[in-house]
């Protein structure tokens, strides 16, 4: 019975002492994970929004299938991100791989520094950043190749929503008509109120007439900004 409780008692000790020595002495595999979470840690929001930039969103197949759900809805959560983010930290961003037609690149980029002069001057009713929490999405598909995909989030307890058109072109996900419409919005004076715009048409920025009237109304926008 002495031997039995005594080798009950050197095994437990074996154990708890190569328990301890894998906590005092961490593996490589180990090592190069907390390095990774200090230096994810230590990034700056101009470095974040530039790796969101950065991305890219490629998928298999030539057209979106059920397999690229989650990855489009990630596409979606990306550029929220850094749009969001870019407003909070006034920084300069490219959405180039995110949109790939000019007129509407063209806007999001007017959008973009009309929305950060407004909320340096305290003129929006929530709050942008770039950690947003994001709620259950919606997603539809419209078309071949053609997905409606709305994103519910908030930031600091201040709740939006951005609404996609979302495509892909040579095997790329891209946005081929977006929309916030939040109350104070850019984009809700200048394309319309929530419930007269629709996401569906994925030429909508092909229209030069749309355009056109879309880009005047941020260029009198834009006066009255700096006027204020």
């Amino acid at each position: 019975m002495e031997k039995f409780t005594l080798g009950i008692a050197v095994l437990v000790f074996v154990i708890l002492a190569g328990c301890s020595q894998k906590e005092n002495h961490p593996t490589k595999e180990s090592i190069s994970y907390i390095e990774a979470s200090v230096e994810s840690l230590e990034k700056s929001a101009a470095e974040i929004l530039s790796d969101l930039a950065n991305q890219e969103f490629s998928i298999q197949a030539g057209q979106i299938s059920e397999d690229d759900y989650t990855f489009m809805e990630a596409f979606g959560k990306a550029f929220i991100n850094l749009y969001t983010g870019a407003v909070a930290e006034q920084e300069t961003v490219s959405f180039k791989n995110y949109i790939a037609n000019k007129n509407l690149l063209q806007f999001t980029n007017k959008m973009l520094e009309l929305e950060q002069l407004q909320d340096s001057k305290g003129g929006n009713g929530i709050i942008f950043g770039l950690d947003n929490e994001f709620k259950k999405a919606e997603l539809k598909r419209l078309d071949n190749n053609l997905y409606y995909l709305e994103l519910p989030f908030s930031n600091q307890g201040s709740g939006m929503s951005c609404k996609l058109l979302v495509q892909s072109v040579n095997k790329s996900l891209i946005i081929v008509d977006l929309y916030f419409g939040n109350k104070d919005g850019v984009d809700t004076m200048a394309t319309g109120h929530p419930a007269v715009r629709k996401l569906d048409n994925p030429k909508l920025w092909d229209d030069r007439e749309w355009v056109d009237g879309v880009m005047e109304k941020l260029e009198k926008y834009e006066t009255e900004l700096l006027s204020m």
